[in-house]
């Protein structure tokens, strides 16, 4: 193996354990991480029921030019 291949993938594994251990340790904890995680369900369950309204939306409005 070549010694700059070799460098070159020490220096990427290392920076990727650098950015590894700042992310985990900025994950939240406890009371925060709760809120974290509901704050995210929340708008990920609001984009879904808005998508499904605007899903049965074009439906209806399909329907109503089938009908035509």
């Amino acid at each position: 193996m070549d010694p700059i291949e070799q460098l070159v993938q020490v220096l990427v594994s290392f920076y990727a354990i650098i950015i590894a251990y700042a992310a985990g340790w900025a994950t939240p904890r406890g009371k925060t991480l709760r809120k974290t995680q509901l704050w995210v369900l929340r708008k990920i369950h609001n984009f879904l029921a808005w998508e499904d309204e605007r899903i049965v939306e074009r439906i209806e409005r399909t329907k109503q030019k089938l009908k035509k």
